[in-house]
């Protein structure tokens, strides 16, 4: 009975966060440090959901709507990457038996960085200022409880600009935060 509460408990937390992200996405978009990702880990049972977020700069070299085909491509190479190589980015300790899926992986547009910009015209918005961020949400379902394993890195040797990695970690038994810097570092979860 303890464990069934906890799991509700848990999967509430869950749906609380996955609200305040959502209703914080254009504030997120808005507010945002180069070079800097934002990870969110909920581990419940057997289940890993984890949420990322970093401005499209750290991947594609900008932020704002890609305008040539070299942006596009760009662009397209870094939302693979995290469709397809998400388990290269954040790394599962392979004895749990973790098999993992993309649920959502999109580029959000907020408003600009210089508010001055509004007074300049709306062309000139586009090329000067532009905030963007990609968010993605996939969850790994494993074999045996990852509970007590250890998390490590590697999106800054796919992704060399983003050099600081802001993890936050809820599980069954702890509720923790690190600051991971260049991929040097691990998290328990």
């Amino acid at each position: 009975m303890f464990y069934k509460t906890l799991s509700v408990s848990i999967l509430s937390v869950v749906l609380i966060v996955a609200g305040a992200v959502y209703a914080a996405e254009k504030r997120h978009a808005e507010a945002h440090v180069h070079g800097v990702a934002e990870i969110d880990i909920v581990v419940e049972g057997k289940r890993v959901i984890v949420e990322f977020r970093t401005p499209t700069e750290g991947l594609m070299g900008f932020e704002h709507e890609a305008r040539t085909d070299a942006e596009r491509k760009k662009r397209d190479a870094a939302m693979k990457i995290i469709n397809d190589r998400f388990n290269e980015l954040v790394v599962l300790d392979k004895k749990n038996g973790c098999t993992w899926r993309t649920i959502k992986a999109r580029i959000v547009r907020g408003e600009n960085h210089d508010t001055q910009d509004k007074q300049r015209g709306a062309d000139n918005r586009k090329q000067i200022g532009e905030h963007s961020e990609v968010q993605a949400t996939h969850t790994f379902e494993c074999e045996r409880s990852p509970v007590g394993t250890k998390v490590v890195f590697g999106i800054s040797k796919i992704f060399p600009n983003i050099h600081e990695i802001k993890v936050q970690v809820l599980s069954e038994a702890k509720q923790s935060g690190v600051t991971i810097k260049k991929d040097k570092g691990e998290v328990e979860l």
